[in-house]
């Protein structure tokens, strides 16, 4: 046999990538068709008859065995193979999906989870329930729960999957490649052979005896192959195929397939279908000869027998309307374009993202500079308004590249509702809406856990005990969670919401004081009083469960979200259930923000806190016997912070409050009126972080560079508002 041609696979020098960055790069795609499965097989326990839905099931696992074995996890190959065993026959028509298989899937999808994580870190052993969950899945294969029923479809033709493409089965033992067949007749002449402006290529398949084992098929890259071009002929060496008794299914006994295809795309291109393969096992190229001559070639190695019959068809089928042809290439062609991405290193991003940060602040800088504005040249203003379009859209540009579908988080807590309905015995059903609201990539792993923990307490605590207490109500018997995600105000609000028994604000009430953390004489708003039972080991549950009870989720889920700079809203009226909403920026990279003056410095109040700015009127001024100054606006007493006393500022004097600008805001421990000397305006700042020596200075968050070059803090409303309250 010939050898390869194209050693380096057709790609540029320095495209290689070595097998730790193809490890990370299995490692990542395993945890998302991982992920994927569970929420697969949550959908498939309701429709089983859904051929489509397994058949997706089986593809993502038999990828998953394939490249498991490839990087040697034969652990996590082994039991994957099983698991697509049990798939396999459960897609087969008239098969029967036992009520236990679906819980044996969703086990194993666990196992499966650790298993890789066992690999990767390449621990011995195995799993807890690794043993248990592989011998469930064989008792299901053997129990003949997913056999076929007697009058199944004839076997389909492979060859049609290729449409009119021609398979030609080699019955001499030359091993010669089709393509090296065709140049045995052809003198080259320097010219690449054309078909109707495509490429000819010969492409030579040399797999390994265990590529089935590692998850690769002939088929397979047949079929891609034909994506992206036409097949024109295919020899298949079957000297090395044995007798039926003789035959071992993982085995490959082809060593040698050969393809002629015509193509428009460039030889490079067609080498990625072929990205995760060794080097010897293919080789391509490009065919050079005159078009009577490989005509003439062709019809040398035409098969005997009823072959001719197939390229007659294929000459006919090929003889569609020119219009059909190109109305078909359009369509591969926006097909291609929709699947085209590209995979980049998140720590690259953020470099990006921290230099386009930069650029920002350099462009802010030079339109706000003084000395520049007064030489009043048109001429160097239009291109300052220019360079600052081309700033604000690579602005724009580079924060869409961090911005995700918040569909996958959603999509795993099918999962969790599941799970925690049957825990709990109560029937559910899970509304997901929103789920392509895009939002940071760097939120996406936080906002798991707290999602997690809100809708557990919401089945758990949040509805009814049982069927008939709903039925009772005059509610459905099915308690319904919904999960929502939308745009608001420029904010990304996250809701879970419930129709159960609604939350008793007076036990809440009643808790809070129990526990010193409301006084009695205080007055509060729902808001505040919903927002108690987010406080650490508050609860108000009679009994406590493996789920809740204990006061601790709320609790996580309030400290996590603060992380991200949002904040929990919670609305519930008993009898009709409750409404917990996530508020969080839509990046984490930049905020808005109202830029206000105290002293000399200048201070950045997130946008998301503020309620409203105004000048007080003397009258609704106050002092408030040992609890200090107060402002009565529209009848509630709100407290008032001196930011230069609160930050040890050094200003001239000590204004009146009724001289001064209150900044009323929003905070965990209600609402509290910040007294600055002056708004300066609102403005998107770019977030630096102060680093750890900063970090236990409650009442500020980070900094920010302004257009005119000075530093600005970022206050922290919530540890601003604890510390003075103190």
């Amino acid at each position: 046999m010939a050898d390869p041609i194209l050693k380096n696979s057709g790609k540029p020098n320095g495209y290689a990538m070595n097998k730790e960055q193809l490890k990370n790069i299995f490692i990542e795609e395993a945890s998302e068709i991982i992920e994927k499965l569970d929420a697969d097989i949550v959908d498939f326990e309701s429709d089983t008859g859904n051929k489509e839905l397994i058949n997706e099931l089986f593809r993502g696992v038999h990828t998953l065995k394939g490249n498991a074995n490839a990087f040697g996890f034969t652990r996590l190959g082994g039991f994957v193979h099983h698991f697509e065993d049990l798939l396999d026959n459960y897609r087969s028509p008239g098969a029967v999906v036992p009520e236990s298989a679906v819980d044996t899937l969703l086990k194993s999808v666990d196992v499966i989870k650790e298993t890789l994580n066992y690999e990767v870190a390449e621990s011995d052993g195995l799993p807890e329930n690794y043993d248990e969950c592989l011998s469930a899945i064989i008792a299901l294969l053997d129990g003949g729960s997913a056999k076929a029923t007697k009058d199944e479809p004839p076997l389909k033709d492979l060859a049609s999957e290729f449409s009119a493409n021609e398979v030609q089965i080699g019955e001499d033992s030359s091993g010669l490649e089709c393509a090296q067949r065709i140049k045995q007749k052809i003198s080259a002449d320097g010219q690449k052979y054309h078909i109707d402006g495509k490429t000819l290529y010969a492409v030579d398949f040399i797999f390994d005896k265990d590529i089935y084992f590692r998850g690769y098929d002939h088929i397979v890259f047949l079929k891609m192959l034909s994506d992206v071009g036409d097949i024109l002929h295919t020899y298949w060496d079957m000297e090395h195929v044995p007798k039926l008794s003789e035959f071992a299914a993982e085995d490959s006994y082809l060593p040698l397939v050969s393809v002629l295809l015509a193509s428009e795309k460039p030889e490079a291109e067609i080498s990625e279908i072929f990205e995760f393969l060794f080097e010897h096992e293919y080789a391509i190229r490009a065919i050079e000869a005159k078009a009577a001559e490989i005509a003439a070639a062709k019809e040398e190695i035409k098969p005997q027998g009823d072959a001719p019959k197939k390229i007659e068809e294929q000459e006919q089928a090929s003889k569609l309307p020119e219009s059909k042809q190109q109305t078909s290439s359009v369509v591969k062609k926006e097909e291609s374009a929709q699947k085209s991405y590209i995979k980049i290193d998140t720590a690259k991003l953020d470099e990006l993202f921290d230099t386009v940060g930069e650029l920002v602040i350099a462009q802010n800088f030079i339109a706000q500079n003084e000395k520049i504005k007064d030489l009043g040249d048109s001429n160097i203003n239009k291109t300052i308004e220019t360079l600052s379009k081309i700033t604000k859209t690579i602005q724009d540009r580079v924060m869409s590249l961090r911005m995700v579908a918040i569909r996958d988080t959603f999509e795993k807590m099918k999962r969790v509702a599941r799970d925690t309905a049957k825990k709990t015995g109560k029937d559910i059903k899970l509304v997901i809406q929103g789920e392509e609201t895009e939002i940071d990539k760097t939120m996406i792993d936080s906002l798991s856990d707290p999602i997690v923990h809100m809708i557990r307490n919401a089945i758990d605590h949040g509805l009814e005990d049982s069927n008939d207490e709903r039925e009772a109500k005059g509610k459905e018997r099915d308690g319904t969670i919904s999960l929502r995600a939308f745009h608001k105000s420029g904010n990304i609000i996250i809701a879970i919401s419930d129709d159960g028994r609604g939350i008793d604000k007076e036990a809440v009430l009643k808790k809070g004081i129990e526990r010193g953390l409301v006084d009695p004489n205080d007055t509060l708003t729902d808001q505040q009083i919903f927002s108690l039972i987010m406080q650490p080991g508050f609860s108000t549950a009679k009994t406590i469960s493996d789920i809740s009870g204990r006061g601790v989720g709320l609790d996580v889920v309030k400290t996590s979200i603060e992380k991200l700079r949002g904040k929990v809203e919670i609305d519930s009226e008993i009898g009709y259930g409750s409404t917990f909403s996530i508020i969080l920026p839509l990046t984490l990279a930049i905020i808005d923000g109202m830029l206000v003056k105290s002293g000399a410095e200048t201070f950045i109040i997130p946008t998301l806190s503020v309620v409203e700015s105004f000048v007080p009127q003397k009258e609704i001024v106050h002092m408030l016997k040992g609890r200090g100054e107060f402002v009565n606006l529209r009848g509630e007493q709100i407290p008032v912070i001196r930011l230069d006393e609160a930050l040890d500022v050094k200003t001239p004097h000590r204004p009146q409050i009724w001289e001064s600008t209150l900044v009323c805001v929003d905070s965990e421990r209600g609402r509290f009126a910040i007294l600055v000397d002056a708004l300066l305006g609102r403005q998107q700042v770019v977030i630096k972080s102060l680093g750890r020596s900063m970090a236990k200075i409650r009442e500020i968050s980070g900094g920010a560079i302004l257009g005119n070059g000075d530093i600005a803090l970022i206050l922290n409303i919530d540890g601003l508002c604890s510390e003075s309250d103190k």
